[in-house]
């Protein structure tokens, strides 16, 4: 007689997922400490589902009792559906035994414990399968594949409840303890290495308080500034000052380069005569020395040139299972990222995507991730070449008498006329900053003006006056103003009528484009938003939104600047900063072996906060 192969069932208890229900219309008192630690999902019948669904209802309602479900389930028609009044009354014969008993606070966390543990592995099941036809597919890479399963992991894990969840008396306790331990300790070795990683430049460390965990941190500069020195001197005031590991993803330069340079800021020799062989004979011992302290320290470099986000985060999520002590992780530089599977898009949203998936991997390895940007090269046509927020994004910028929309939870709008009256005098091509106090729960930090050349777009619904790098919704893809085109469909959000709070979008066919000598326009730095809107046409944010700080070098072309021809003093703006007030400081470039130090503080009044 053959034999019968039962198909496996997935993991479910429907007891245990009765008994709870049960218990929660007997003793509607336990509904507030099931709310917290199960989900809609986590039960497996599409019955006991239904009745949760109406139990979360009419308990935010103040109405958690059995007459209240019936009403509930009867008005939505779903009371037959779940098995009529029957099952509501098999539902609370199950739970009696354990509802008036002395353990019930126990027997419900079991019971809880015992659902959620069949929720996950049926996630896992499912995600398993996902994962086993992934596979399957010829041309998808390994480290995609990785990716992708790890990502399936990380939201079991945020499905799983929390068994424990602290009261605000709790956590001020824990903080107030925490505090104590700080302060009364000398020794820094209680404080983890991986909880305050200082750059070494201290007044930075003193803006930024050290360089944050889980922060993206972008560096950004003209060419030629120093942009991957800077980020080596940090890399080695680091390692040389705490014992955590550092990884550098170098796209331009080999790790044979990066190395000479460390070298170099160590033994004090020019950069260029370690790339001459014959310097090694008088200088070897000092090269043996700084060789020496180089070694002490734990330090990954990554050379290999067009390489993808996605192979970031392989290699990166490979690298904190193997280092359990990583602080910090470079990337030189951000434009050179590639992002394979966004093949159909622009470059700019290639590079938003980017730098979000960039600031999603610095909170999931709870690390900061430091990326080196370039900046817009419109800072070139510009007499004052201080960088800017707006030269770091591609956005552009506004006319100074147009309005825009901000829509979110409190639809606030920016007029025009309460910007310009911050501003008094203005000269040419020079920028000037405001902080407005109008706006509403940090909406906007600053507030840019400059003098640019503006183009006036005509559509449908009016016009609007943009600089050419202001990027606008076509279609599906942002495209900057000087590569529309006459009679290109581009997007309206517009308000449905008859329905409160409800916008679609709309497309409009351009005019005409027309191009206007200078005149005054006003950039916003957002952080929260990917877009806005100026008489109903959508307009691109900033690609700087996901990063927590924003660090500018720029050196002045002045005597000042000038201390003699082997160091300059170089500004460091901190443009953007979360975690408090931006600003600036100096510092001392030494060109011969590419070292930033400290401006001694008794000589020059060199910190600036804004």
């Amino acid at each position: 007689m053959p034999s019968l192969k039962l198909a496996l069932t997935p993991p479910q208890n429907y007891l245990v997922e009765e008994i709870i229900l049960g218990c929660i219309l007997i003793n509607p008192l336990i509904f507030s400490k099931v709310i917290y630690n199960i989900k809609i999902e986590s039960f497996f019948l599409e019955s006991h589902q239904l009745i949760y669904i109406h139990l979360l209802n009419i308990y935010h309602n103040d109405k958690l009792n059995p007459i209240e479900l019936l009403y509930s389930l009867s008005d939505s028609h779903h009371l037959y559906q779940i098995g009529g009044i029957k099952k509501i009354i098999e539902l609370m014969k199950q739970s009696q035994i354990f509802i008036y008993s002395n353990h019930t606070n126990t027997y419900i966390d079991k019971l809880i414990e015992i659902l959620n543990s069949n929720y996950i592995k049926r996630l896992v099941i499912q995600y398993g399968y996902n994962i086993i036809q992934l596979s399957y597919i010829k041309k998808i890479n390994g480290h995609i594949l990785y990716n992708k399963a790890s990502h399936y992991l990380n939201i079991t894990v945020d499905k799983m409840p929390k068994n424990h969840i602290n009261n605000f008396h709790e956590l001020m306790k824990n903080l107030i303890y925490d505090m104590q331990i700080i302060t009364n300790t000398k020794s820094k070795k209680i404080i983890p290495n991986n909880q305050i990683i200082k750059s070494g430049f201290n007044d930075l460390d003193q803006l930024t308080n050290g360089l944050p965990i889980g922060d993206l941190i972008v560096l950004a500069a003209r060419p030629s500034m120093g942009k991957t020195s800077f980020a080596i001197n940090m890399a080695y005031n680091i390692l040389q000052k705490s014992t955590c590991s550092i990884c550098i993803f170098s796209l331009e330069m080999s790790s044979k380069q990066i190395i000479n340079k460390f070298i170099s800021i160590s033994s004090n020799i020019p950069y260029t005569n370690l790339l001459n062989p014959y310097i090694y004979n008088n200088n070897w011992k000092i090269i043996k020395d700084a060789c020496k302290k180089l070694l002490r320290s734990n330090m990954y470099i990554y050379d290999q040139p067009n390489v993808s986000i996605d192979y970031i985060e392989y290699i990166s999520k490979i690298w904190i299972k193997d280092i359990s002590d990583l602080g910090l992780i470079i990337i030189d530089y951000l434009q050179l990222i590639q992002a394979d599977h966004l093949i159909n898009v622009n470059r700019v949203q290639q590079l938003n995507y980017i730098t979000r998936k960039l600031k999603i991997l610095a909170q999931y390895l709870n690390v900061p991730v430091l990326t080196l940007s370039q900046l817009n090269r419109s800072i070139e046509t510009r007499i004052n070449k201080q960088p800017l927020l707006s030269d770091l994004k591609e956005s552009g910028c506004i006319n100074q008498n147009i309005n825009i929309n901000i829509t979110n939870k409190y639809k606030y709008m920016l007029y025009a006329t309460s910007l310009l009256k911050h501003l008094h005098t203005l000269k040419t091509l020079n920028t000037y900053i405001i902080q407005p106090n109008i706006l509403k729960n940090n909406l906007i930090f600053n507030i840019h003006f400059s003098y640019e050349y503006i183009f006036s777009i005509s559509y449908t619904q009016g016009f609007i006056q943009l600089t050419h790098h202001h990027k606008c919704l076509y279609l599906n893809l942002w495209l900057s103003v000087n590569k529309l085109k006459e009679n290109n469909r581009i997007s309206l959000l517009v308000k449905k009528l008859g329905i409160l709070k409800k916008h679609i979008l709309q497309y409009s066919s351009l005019y005409y484009i027309e191009s206007h000598d200078h005149n005054i326009v006003y950039d916003l730095l957002m952080t929260s938003y990917i877009y806005f809107t100026c008489h109903n046409l959508l307009l691109h944010n900033s690609i700087e939104q996901d990063a927590d700080i924003v660090l500018m070098l720029y050196q002045k072309n002045n005597d000042h600047a000038m201390l003699n021809k082997d160091k300059n003093i170089v500004d460091l703006i901190i443009s953007k900063n979360r975690h408090g007030p931006v600003g600036s400081c100096q510092l001392v470039f030494f060109k011969e072996n590419t070292s930033f130090q400290n401006v001694e503080s008794n000589n020059t009044n060199y910190i600036k906060i804004q």
